[in-house]
């Protein structure tokens, strides 16, 4: 316990403002007084604060407020939370258990294929294995896991199947995003403890004012993980807003009990996703705040360093076709594209982090700046030319014969192909709202499309 008698004379709301992290925003100190009773306030600064806060040699104090958050359990009491990112070896742990199931994926990837969507048997593993309910903050039941350890688990089940670490994704991504709504919509959504969510954001519906809140109607395509969630996040224009119109920023939260799904998943890649179209008829949501969410790059370069697995480990026994050469290991030009794939996959990775490291210092209490959101978006772009270019010579290693629809290679690079396409990895876009911010020019987008 803090021994330190300058301490033990400070007030509740002194210690509060004792010198904070370096990642905590001293403005947010106030917010937190606002919503503790005196009773829970004075627990707080007597447990946590004197914990674990330490005397400084000039007698002050220092500490990792950040690192901590507080669960209200009656008018004088508060529950204390670990870390709001989960322990190292939690995330090692969920890494580890993603790399398990890989031959498992993998063998009901060509099911999934068929059914357009999860199989029973892969339906049953994300939610009780906790893959869902990675990003959730540990206060609701969640792991807590960094974007950065998030990351990880998802290039690991992508391995397996891309099509499940998307989906994987979408939800934990989307559920992720309902924490940090108002308390009106996580007692809804939250409440009773972690429920998978999903959502759409293109093209926004209509969202009717109505007394006390909103009716909602509408179809939104292409719904990755429809048939998982409990409810959906979907993507709506307020009755009475002149803006610019821009798909995720302002979200509504259906219960999928309240809509209908049509089956409309024929595509060539990410068959598996179950992408379908979720029906909206005139449902009633009460008051709630704009949100917005965002897709993801992790499992493409998952998939395609699964591509660059299966080729590297046909090297030393398949020939190199019309030459006298023997193996490809013998052969300089393909263990030259192999070096330069291998090489483009790092530097994906490497960027992927750099984005996420930030990302986790946001979530420790740093601040985003509008030109730090504007290079995420040109981030993105980096990867995904990256990630084509690196896909395409395992592809000709592979010759005619990866082409066969019962290959898993084939199935990597279709679902890679795919997700390249999505609206948010669109190369051009990226790299406009970037040069626009660098150069101080008009932007093509709000600051929370970014």
């Amino acid at each position: 316990m803090f021994a330190d008698a300058s301490f033990e004379r400070t007030s509740t709301e002194e210690r509060f403002h004792l010198p904070p992290a370096p990642r905590i925003i001293k403005e947010l100190i106030p917010q937190l007084l606002k919503k503790l009773s005196e009773g829970q306030a004075k627990q707080l600064a007597n447990i946590l604060i004197a914990f674990i806060f330490a005397p400084r040699t000039a007698g002050g104090a220092s500490g990792a407020l950040a690192l901590r958050t507080y669960v209200p359990k009656g008018p004088d009491k508060v529950e204390f939370v670990n870390f709001i990112f989960a322990e190292n070896a939690v995330a090692g742990a969920m890494v580890e258990k993603a790399h398990s199931f890989r031959a498992f994926l993998q063998g009901e990837a060509p099911e999934g294929e068929k059914r357009r969507s999860l199989t029973p048997a892969v339906d049953k593993m994300p939610k009780e294995e906790g893959f869902l309910r990675m990003l959730l903050p540990q206060r609701l039941g969640g792991m807590g896991l960094s974007h950065t350890d998030f990351c990880r688990v998802r290039m690991a089940i992508a391995k397996g199947d891309p099509a499940i670490s998307w989906v994987i994704q979408i939800i934990s991504g989307t559920s992720w995003i309902t924490s940090m709504a108002p308390g009106g919509v996580q007692d809804a959504v939250l409440g009773d403890g972690p429920r998978p969510v999903c959502g759409a954001y293109n093209p926004p519906r209509k969202a009717r004012k109505a007394d006390g809140g909103w009716i909602i109607s509408g179809t939104w395509p292409d719904m990755s993980g429809s048939r998982q969630p409990n409810w959906a996040q979907q993507s709506v224009v307020l009755e009475g807003y002149d803006g610019p119109v821009v798909p995720g920023i302002s979200m509504c939260y259906l219960p999928m009990d309240n809509m209908t799904i049509q089956d409309t998943w024929f595509v060539s890649g990410m068959q598996g996703t179950g992408s379908d179209t979720a029906i909206a008829k005139d449902v009633y949501i009460p008051e709630s705040q704009p949100v917005v969410r965002t897709t993801g790059i992790a499992q493409l370069i998952g998939a395609v360093e699964a591509m660059l697995e299966i080729v590297t480990a046909e090297s030393p026994k398949k020939p190199v076709l019309t030459t006298i050469i023997g193996p490809r290991t013998k052969s300089g030009a393909e263990m030259r594209d192999l070096g330069e794939a291998a090489a483009m996959i790092d530097t994906a990775k490497l960027i992927l982090f750099d984005l996420t490291e930030k990302a986790d210092r946001v979530g420790l209490g740093e601040a985003f700046t509008l030109a730090e959101k504007a290079k995420q978006r040109a981030g993105g772009p980096q990867m995904i030319a990256l990630v084509h270019t690196a896909s395409e010579p395992p592809m000709f290693q592979a010759g005619s014969s990866g082409f066969a629809l019962d290959k898993p290679i084939n199935r990597y690079w279709r679902d890679i192909s795919m997700a390249l396409r999505h609206i948010e990895n669109i190369q051009t876009i990226g790299y406009e709202i970037y040069g626009r911010n660098f150069a101080g020019a008009d932007p093509i987008s709000p600051p929370g499309g970014y």
